[in-house]
């Protein structure tokens, strides 16, 4: 060994030296210089020391011990005993003792070899480890530990003696285990256990190490500096002499005994050694799992591990690595290797008492990946396997992936909540925030299952759905699925509270609810329990509207209807909210868009309106109304925001595919915006929508010439697009259909791959379109592909075709299931229901079809003898007091493959026996919570029901029957007493009531549905009148009054209907069981000829065409049903009754009604199964037949004759029932006695049902005929085809290939390719002989045709009964409000139908048609307009020459009579005329001067409106606009006569002006302006014929005009006639200004007088308290806004004088609602002034309107300082740069509560100030004038300081085309930069904004030229204001510039100061403090600057400011002469 090892220093090897040297010669006489020695090396050196002095004595005594190196050492060896054994016994416990010797040989295996003088240390090492024992003293635990130890070191010499000593030790283990140990013994376990490890490498020595040196330290901390002396001292005392080793340690015990090595260890043991090492798992540490198991068990080979694993929380376990956790795992799955035992990881989900090791152990567990498949938790998983085949095709993958994941666990969010509230909430926290970045839908699923009441939980439930809905999680749609699965109600509440936190999430939720299938659920079948989310349902409407779901105009008012009162209030709480909401949008408190339309406000008023109401209600409604109309305007001018011209529009669409192309958007935030789009309130934004979905399907035909990319992402688009629902019901269709286009083309084209890349991106939504998908199945090219190329959508294509085809396999299984063949795990079950077996007796009842096991995991087996004593123990001792106790002893013991005998059990021996404990066993069933088990005991329960029903001895025993009642009561209380529905599937109890009937068998089948049925008394759901509850007891109700029952049977079925509160004489009984046996036969042969494909693996070579469920409706029908009935119709029960022909017609009306209503849906069925069967059959059979003929005949037979039976079978019951009710509705009301009618409806129910049938049976056989030739005419084709061309015979060889037979299948019956034989043949020969009803029909066109002169005479008579009917049903009736039994109805049904039967139809229904239209406009009824309007359209559908004939005259007729508004509306609406061709006919006439026209045209456009008469309302205004302008004109001037009469008072004027609204419509907009303008246009006419010098200057006619106004505002009318007025003066002027401008200024007193009139009335009305004229100035401010000096400079004068008004003005100023009017005033009047002033182009005119404006800003100033200080900026951006007075007026205004200091205050400190920390208020968007973007970029700079050019950009952005600057830019750009530093957070964050925009600010000083300098400067400087904190901020940043800035910068800055000085007052206080520091600062030197000094004019300038503003100053500036001299 080397003098220094890895582990040895030079000082350690000094230390070493010094003391084995004194060690050595050690003796008992120099034992105090030893003790001297030694104590001051270890103070010196410390814990090291120890250790190796410890470690010297072992050596020492080592070579002392052996003869060979005894000469060595000097010392005495006793006294070398002596210290040892005195060191180890003065340690604070054995532990320490322990760790001490384990350290110090340890230390002795890298000891210097220089001290053994050349010996091997291997011989010192093991005589060390021989004598360790000894040294102990003896004592067990510490030498096992100490041995146990040593046997894992990697040195050979230490563990190799100390494995030999182990022996002894351990058998002795068992005895000593009871003594205490100190913790020693799990040291030695765990030693143990590794020591059988196979595989220990050298890395554990250092582990083992460490462990070492931490038990070392307990020792070393008390005894490190013990002296040795002491310890011997001690140790003679307290020690008697040691005494030799006891001879008998190696032989204490048997090794052979087994109880005593089973005993060795126990669970507590093994747990505290698992968790010794998995606490210590690492790199460094390793353990072999399988031999530390296999030791274990070697000691005790019958140890619980399952109880080991559970000790482990309480054996101090804190896994740090996942190996660690996954070593537990290995551990377990080793040591019960080959028991199939799961391992126990409910562990995991207990409370652990150390928090944060059950984290540690949590998070190891999950992060670790092959742990995962051992963590299933089985028990209470989040989701189960349950909803998998309810899940679409292409969640299935990720589904299969979260049932294995780990978080698939509510026990562990459960254990994770409890965790939150523990001291490792922090680490918890964390873990489930992993846990949703990992699996989120099973973390947020889990939280929403388990209903956590945790603040902290919930927040976070709420969150994660929210990202769900926002699509922010993958795998979203799945979520929403097993959502809505598990916890739909709950899912509900979910959506409408985070509707009602954001409403913003409206969209994004209904788009889930539309992927569920959930929206037409909620929205059209809303129920009273939902009342609570009303408001949630209402806004689903409204979005769903928009998207065309659902029309909200008719929605609303339907559910109201239906909802009732209920409603009420929570519509009145939707209309406040949501005005409230418009309101604030309106107010600008709220940014965002309006919430509901004008449009869907008002469908909700108007249906409000008529629901009647209590008067608080009432109220309620009428105040939102109100409000309502106020926000009427502003919410159509935001809806109608932008132009919605399709020029506009279509721009807007391509620039977002240009957006998309450019990737400028991604494909899924084109979908969002589109989205966004879509559901917007504006309408200019759904119109861009709809043009962009509109856009792939305009350019389909154009994309094989687009670019890959462009079409790439246009395929993803609208794939997207489908996946997302964002296609309305009407483009879904036929977008899908271009998709299909497309996967038709060639698979090289651009088109198919466009095709290919949108149905990959709609995945998720295939399976949802079935029939597309079944489409793309058919597609051949498709399928080429599919075989090509195997993407994803094609697989699911192919997986979702092929889950729809039943296979053998599963036919098998079910048939199995159906007889319920399962094994016998009772032994006697069958020896309970009776000896008589199933396999005696055939069987009957098929009805009964028990489900298939359910997937239990493991096989079913009876439990063992003890399992199964304890459950049937406590199940016999069941009582409702221990429920409890019981349920819990079985659940611990039940185990799921135990379920099926437990079913037995309980089913067999309980329940059918024991009826009075169903109520306890069903609740002990339920409180065990396994759904396994329920439907367990649902299949036994079914299966012992079949058994029993066909067994011969429940016939013949009465035991038998009961115990089959038992079960059917026991039955009905699993299901139906608790709302679960019994499958039909399962058992169908109509057909297993007829198969008792028909095999009489009715005593048992009669009480056993009479029990089960008798528990829907319990149910809420299937109680009466549930409607299948209903159709059962129709069938018990048939069989009670038919069958002839015993009396026991009617007996069980009263004693039904006593339970269920029902009358067994008022059910109507059914019709079924007289027929049931040949509607099972037919139903039979068309299910097995419907299944009669063999085989499905290759494609047939003859393509047959897919048969379609055909659509017919009742104008469909072909056979001539009023024919047949006339013939036919039979009256024999009812002679007397229909003896009148009249009653007669009315029968034959009413029943083709019904036939036409009842047989469509029926045919259309039988037809499609008939082809279908007839389809699949003939392909199969005639394979191999090649004559054409023999197969069209064989497909014609088929077809007809199942189509014909199935047609009756399934019709017949409605048409009985229908004709019954319709006859005896019918007999009544026309007053037959209810008794009569009954009996006469029977007798024509008899008399006629089959003669119905027989239409229902013809109509199916001629149409299936027809289609089964459709759909057969390829395979007749090819047949004759090939034998025409080639000579040869047709075979079928891809159908004949296909073909497969069972082993036994007779050859005689099997398919040859010779044709069929006459055997074959005649089986389709056999579907002749099906009797047909339609025989008895005959040929109905038999009838004898009626000549002209027969069909007139009778179309006159039954007109004069139609006219005596709609003449006697009022004036009123609509046609809509008739019945349809009604005799109007029939007598005009009859007409057609005589009109039909005319020989010469054309000549005799010309003449109908002129006889229908002059009734028509003779008729005086709205009935008789729309009823022979209605007959005039069909007689013109009969005749095409008679449409042209009617159509001719009604347009082009010159006839008075055809001025008939009603008529002429009917006549366009029904589409006989033209709305277009009566436009231009009328406006024709009109314009001719045609009589009547005129007026006729007047009534037609109010009915009609304007918009679809728009050329007759365009003549008619110009034949009326003459004559009524004179006539308005007369008018006024009479008006005015008697205005002006002394005598007139106001009772005068009221009842002219109520005279003047009779003869005017002043309501109507149109004819209100014309009215106005005539008097306006009469008042200018007035004023210009007055003399000069005339009384009033020719004010009459203005002023009386004024007064009307005043007094139609005061008659009710409100402020629109003032409205009108005003826009009328606005109008004139224009015009005149425009036409004669050269004398318009001549006119400019009377304009100003007819406006400031009406403001002199509205002020006195204000005075009075009248509220008439309330708003008329922000009127007149409107129309001066539009009369503004720009637009029309020749009222400049007039226009300031009536702004500046003293009753306009200052109204507006006075209230806030008017200040934007009013700043817009001043600013209009400054905007006009600005361009003169610039141009220099002041003349005395523009002086005098300065003058004057000066004056008005000058008053405001004085009056109202808020408004002009919240509007200065504004306003002083259109003040020109050179008028620096009336700036400085503007800038000068402040709040008149604030007040001032002082600016030369000595030492002003500014930022002292408290309104220094304020923000000055800017009521309007101060960055509107910026261009496009550049406030971004502002906003973007001041937090990253990017880009660098910014301020370069910034000056070309301001400039303006002419190379200057946009003054108002610059203005805004500089306050929004001193926003943004105000907004700043105080202190560092100020700073750093301050700092960032002076440096912004200089460098655009330094980089602009001298005129964008001052600009910017200027902008600067107009921030200096009054005291706020924009003030101070400016003025810092004005100083800061001028002393860092260059010379040019400082001269600028100054000029823009002192020029403002030097105006006249008032100075901004701001401006003054500015420059005052300036100046009088030091710092500044500002006299020292050139530029000061430049000129003797700008010296005694800049003197004189100084001396303005501080006389010291002035001292302090150089005197001009001293300037002069330099």
């Amino acid at each position: 060994m080397d003098l220094h090892s890895k582990s040895t220093n030079s000082d350690d090897y000094s230390v070493s030296t010094n003391l084995f040297n004194v060690v050595s010669s050690l003796r008992a006489d120099n034992l105090e210089d030893f003790n001297l020695l030694v104590s001051r090396l270890l103070h010196q050196k410390g814990h090291t020391a120890t250790i190796q002095y410890f470690c010297c004595l072992l050596l020492v005594h080592a070579l002392l011990s052996d003869s060979k190196t005894k000469h060595l050492v000097s010392a005495d060896v006793s006294t070398i005993r002596l210290i040892i054994e005195g060191t180890l016994a003065q340690a604070k416990n054995r532990s320490s003792a322990v760790a001490l010797l384990l350290q110090a040989v340890d230390s002795l295996s890298r000891f210097p070899s220089v001290f053994t003088d050349g010996h091997q240390l291997a011989d010192i090492l093991r005589h060390c480890v021989e004598n360790a024992v000894p040294f102990l003293l003896d004592d067990y635990w510490p030498s096992l530990a100490a041995l146990s130890a040593f046997a894992r070191n990697a040195n050979p010499h230490i563990s190799q003696p100390a494995r030999a000593l182990l022996p002894p030790l351990l058998t002795r283990l068992s005895e000593e285990k009871q003594k205490p140990s100190e913790g020693l013994f799990t040291f030695a376990t765990v030693n143990l256990a590794a020591l059988g490890a196979s595989n220990i490498d050298h890395s554990s020595a250092g582990t083992l190490a460490s462990v070492n040196m931490g038990l070392a330290e307990q020792f070393l901390s008390a005894n490190s500096h013990m002296s040795t002396a002491d310890i011997i001292s001690n140790y003679a005392k307290q020690q008697r002499q040691t005494t030799a080793q006891p001879d008998g340690l190696n032989n204490a015990a048997d090794s052979g005994d087994d109880k005593r090595q089973q005993s060795v260890l126990g669970v507590d043991d093994v747990a505290k050694a698992i968790a010794v090492i998995a606490s210590n798992y690492g790199e460094e540490f390793k353990c072999d799992a399988n031999s530390f198991a296999a030791t274990i068990n070697n000691y005790n080979s019958g140890i619980s591990w399952e109880e080991v694993i559970y000790k482990l929380p309480y054996s101090n376990l804190h896994v740090k690595d996942e190996s660690g956790a996954m070593f537990i795992i290995k551990v377990f799955l080793a040591a019960t290797a080959g028991q199939n035992r799961p391992f126990p990881y409910s562990l995991m989900y207990e409370i652990w008492p150390d928090a944060p090791a059950q984290v540690s152990f949590l998070r190891n567990m999950l992060r670790s990946q092959a742990a995962a498949p051992y963590l299933l938790d089985k028990h209470m998983p989040t989701v189960t396997t349950d909803p998998l085949d309810l899940l679409y095709k292409v969640y299935q993958p990720e589904f299969t992936r979260i049932l294995a994941s780990p978080w698939n666990s509510l026990s562990l969010i459960l254990v994770l909540s409890h965790l939150l509230d523990s001291k490792a909430s922090d680490e918890a926290r964390a873990l489930l925030e992993a846990g949703i970045a990992q699996e989120p839908l099973l973390v947020t699923l889990a939280l929403a299952r388990l209903k956590i009441q945790h603040p902290r939980l919930q927040a976070l439930l709420q969150h994660n759905v929210a990202r769900f809905l926002k699509r922010e999680f993958s795998h979203y749609g799945l979520f929403f699925e097993l959502f809505r699965i598990c916890e739909r109600k709950m899912m509900l509440a979910f959506f409408c509270n985070i509707h009602r936190k954001d409403s913003s999430f409206s969209r994004y939720i209904l788009d889930v609810l539309v992927d569920l299938g959930m929206a037409n659920e909620l929205l059209l079948v809303p129920k009273r329990d939902d009342i609570m989310m009303l408001d949630f349902i209402v806004e689903m409407a409204v979005f769903a509207s928009r998207r065309g779901i659902l029309v909200f105009d008719t929605w609303f008012p339907g559910l109201l209807t239906e909802l009732g009162s209920d409603m009420l209030h929570a519509s009145l709480e939707i209309l406040h909210s949501k005005l409230q909401l418009e309101a604030a949008r309106q107010r600008g408190e709220d940014k965002g868009i309006a919430a509901y339309s004008s449009a869907e406000l008002t469908v909700m008023f108007k249906a409000l309106g008529v629901v009647s109401m209590s008067p608080n209600n009432t109220a309620n409604l009428k105040a939102l109304y109100a409000q309502f109309v106020e926000l009427t305007a502003e919410l159509e001018r935001t809806e109608n925001e932008r132009s919605i011209e399709e020029g506009q529009i279509e721009k807007e669409a391509e620039s977002l595919f240009l957006r998309l192309y450019r990737g400028e958007l991604s494909v899924e935030q084109m979908a969002d915006t589109l989205e966004e789009l879509r559901d917007s309130l504006r309408v200019f934004m759904r119109k861009t929508y709809a043009h962009v979905i509109q856009y792939p399907l305009e350019e389909f035909s154009f994309f094989d010439n687009y670019p890959e990319k462009e079409l790439t992402i246009t395929g993803q688009l609208v794939g997207t697009l489908i996946q997302r629902h964002m296609l309305s019901p009407a483009s879904e269709p036929a977008i899908l259909e271009m998709l299909v286009k497309a996967l038709q083309s060639p698979t090289s084209s651009k088109s198919f791959n466009f095709g290919m890349t949108a149905l990959q991106a709609c995945l998720y939504r295939i399976e949802q379109l079935p029939v597309f998908c079944t489409t793309l199945y058919q597609i051949p090219v498709f399928q080429q592909h599919q075989q090509q190329n195997s993407t994803s959508a094609v697989k699911l294509v192919q997986s979702i075709i092929n889950s729809a085809m039943p296979t053998r396999s599963a036919q098998t299984s079910a048939e199995q299931a159906r007889l319920g063949a399962t094994p016998d795990l009772m032994g006697n079950r069958l020896g309970v229901f009776g000896a008589g077996g199933i396999a005696e007796t055939q069987q009957v009842f098929q009805s009964i079809v028990p489900p298939p096991l359910p997937e239990l995991g493991e096989a079913s087996a009876a439990p063992v003898e003890e399992t199964r004593d304890k459950i049937q123990f406590a199940m016999n001792n069941l009582a409702r007091n221990n429920l409890s106790e019981k349920m819990a002893e079985v659940d611990k013991v039940l185990q799921p493959k135990h379920f099926e005998w437990f079913s037995q059990d309980i089913v067999v021996n309980r329940a059918s026996q024991e009826p009075n404990y169903h109520a306890l066993y069903l609740q002990f069933v339920e409180a065990l919570e396994r759904p396994l088990l329920i439907k367990c005991i649902l299949r036994e329960t079914l299966s012992s029901i079949y058994r029993l029903l066909n067994a011969e001895s429940t016939v013949n025993s009465s035991r038998d029957r009961s115990y089959l009642k038992n079960l059917g009561a026991w039955l009905g209380g699993m299901t139906l007493a608790r709302d679960q529905p019994i499958l039909r599937e399962n058992v169908s109890f109509k057909d297993l009531l007829c198969e008792g009937y028909s095999c009489n068998r009715l005593i048992v089948a009669i009480p056993f549905v009479c029990k089960v049925l008798e528990q829907a008394a319990r149910s809420t759901v299937f109680h009466p009148p549930n409607p299948w509850l209903m159709s059962i007891m129709g069938v018990l109700a048939e069989l009670y009054a038919t069958a002839n029952l015993k009396l026991n049977l009617t007996f069980e079925i009263e004693v039904l209907c006593k339970a269920l509160d029902l009358d067994v004489k008022a059910i109507t009984p059914t019709a079924i069981l007289g027929r049931a046996p040949a509607r099972n036969a037919i139903d039979a042969l068309a299910t097995d000829l419907s299944k009669a494909t063999v085989g499905a693996d290759k494609a047939p070579l003859i393509n047959t065409e897919a048969v379609q469920m055909p659509v017919i409706t009742g104008a469909d029908i072909t056979v001539d049903i009023m024919g047949v009935l006339t013939q036919h119709a039979s009256f024999h029960a009812a002679e007397s009754v229909f003896s009148q022909p009249t009653m007669k017609k009315i029968f034959y009306m009413l029943t083709e009604r019904m036939i036409r209503e009842i047989i469509p849906i029926h045919v259309a069925r039988s037809i499609y199964v008939a082809v279908s069967c007839t389809r699949d059959t003939i392909q199969k059979d005639f394979c191999g037949e090649p004559n054409e003929e023999h197969v069209h005949r064989a497909a014609q037979v088929m077809a007809r004759g199942l189509a014909g039976a199935l047609a009756v079978s399934l019709c017949r019951d409605q048409l009985k029932s229908q004709l019954y009710q319709t006859m005896r509705v019918f007999l009544i009301r026309h007053s037959l006695a209810e008794q009569t009618a009954n009996s006469v409806a029977v007798g024509l129910v008899a008399d006629n049902l089959d003669l119905a049938c027989a239409i229902a049976e013809k109509e199916a056989i001629e149409r299936a005929s027809q289609q089964i030739d459709a759909v057969l005419n390829e395979a007749y084709v090819a047949r004759k085809r090939t034998r025409e061309r080639t000579g040869q015979p047709f075979y079928d060889l891809g159908q004949y290939g296909r073909l497969m037979y069972p082993a036994e299948f007779p050859e005689v019956l099997k398919v040859r390719l010779n044709g069929l034989q006459a055997g074959h043949l005649r089986i389709y020969e056999d579907f002749t002989q099906i009797p047909h009803f339609f025989s008895q029909i005959g040929n109905v066109n038999e009838e004898e045709e009626l000549g002209v002169a027969q069909s007139l005479e009778q179309f006159v008579q039954i007109m004069g009964e139609l006219e005596r009917i709609i003449a006697a049903a009022g004036i009123d009736v609509t046609l809509s409000q008739l019945p349809a039994q009604h005799e109007a109805c029939l007598y005009a049904r009859d007409i057609l139908v005589r009109a039909a039967r005319v020989a010469q139809m054309d000549d005799a229904v010309l003449d109908m048609a002129q006889a229908l239209v002059s009734s028509l406009y003779r008729a005086e009824t709205r009935l008789g307009v729309d009823l022979y309007v209605l007959l005039l359209a069909r007689v013109c559908e009969m005749s095409a020459r008679v449409a042209r004939e009617v159509t001719s005259w009604l347009a082009y007729a010159d006839d008075a009579r055809k001025y008939n508004v009603a008529a002429t509306l009917a006549l366009i609406n029904e589409g006989l005329i033209s709305a277009e061709d009566e436009d231009e006919l009328l406006a024709r006439q009109i314009d001719a001067g045609r009589a009547g026209a005129a007026e006729f045209a007047s009534r037609l456009l109010r009915r009609a409106g304007r918009d679809a008469f728009s050329r007759t309302a365009q003549s008619l205004a110009r034949a009326t606009q003459g004559g009524q302008q004179a006539g308005y004109r007369q008018m006024l001037l009479s008006w005015t006569r008697v205005y002006e009469h002394p005598a007139a008072g106001d009772t005068e004027l009221e009842t002219l002006v109520q005279q003047l609204q009779q003869q005017v419509a002043l309501k109507d907009t149109g004819v209100a302006a014309a009215f106005f303008r005539a008097g306006v246009e009469a008042a200018v006419a007035g004023f210009e014929g007055a003399l000069p010098g005339t009384e009033r200057g020719g004010f009459q006619v203005a002023d009386a005009l004024v007064r009307l106004v005043v007094c139609l505002a005061r008659s009710g009318e409100g402020l629109q006639p003032a409205r009108m007025f005003v826009s009328s003066v606005a109008l004139v002027a224009v015009h005149m200004h425009a036409t004669r401008p050269e004398t318009f200024g001549a006119y400019q007193r009377v304009i100003f007088r007819l406006l400031v009139g009406l403001l002199n009335e509205a002020h006195t009305a204000h005075r009075s308290g009248d509220s008439a004229l309330e708003g008329t100035e922000a009127l007149l401010a409107e129309t001066l806004l539009l009369l503004a000096p720009t637009h029309v400079p020749g009222l400049a004068f007039v226009w300031l004088q009536l702004a500046a008004h003293r009753y306009l003005l200052p109204q507006l100023v006075s209230s806030r609602a008017g200040w934007e009017q009013a700043a817009s005033l001043l600013e209009t009047q400054l905007r006009f002034i600005q361009p003169f002033v610039e141009r220099g182009l002041v003349g005395e005119g523009v002086k005098l309107l300065y003058r004057g404006t000066v004056c008005v800003v000058l008053v405001v100033l004085h009056d109202y300082p808020e408004f002009l200080a919240a509007h200065a900026l504004r306003l002083s951006d259109a003040v020109p740069v050179g008028c620096v007075q009336l700036r400085n007026l503007l800038l000068s205004a402040y709040p008149r509560a604030m007040r001032l200091p002082e600016p030369l205050t000595p030492n002003l400190k500014i930022d002292l100030l408290p309104e220094i920390s304020q923000t000055p208020e800017i009521p309007y968007d101060h960055t509107a004038p910026l261009p496009q973007g550049l406030r971004e970029e502002l906003d973007k700079f001041m937090g990253t300081q990017k880009p660098e050019d910014f301020a370069a950009s910034v000056l070309d952005r301001i400039r303006t085309e002419d190379a200057g600057y946009d003054v108002a830019a610059v203005n805004a750009f500089v306050l929004h930069a001193l926003v943004r530093m105000a907004q700043a957070d105080e202190g560092s964050a100020q700073e750093e904004a301050q700092r960032v925009v002076l440096d912004l600010l200089r460098e655009v000083l330094d980089k602009a030229d001298a005129e964008g300098r001052y600009l910017v400067a200027n902008a600067v400087a107009n921030q200096l204001r009054f005291p706020s904190a924009h003030t101070y901020l400016a003025s810092r940043l004005v100083l800061a510039l001028f002393a860092k800035s260059t010379e040019p910068v400082r001269e600028c800055i100054s000029r823009v100061l002192v020029e403002r000085i030097l105006v006249n007052r008032p100075f901004p206080w701001g401006l003054l403090v500015t420059l005052i520091e300036l100046l009088r600062n030091p710092y500044y030197a500002f006299w020292t600057h050139d530029f000061t000094r430049a000129s003797p004019q700008i010296a005694d300038i800049l003197a004189a400011v100084a001396k303005s503003v501080h006389p010291t100053e002035a001292a302090a500036a150089p005197p001009p002469a001293a300037t002069q001299a330099q």
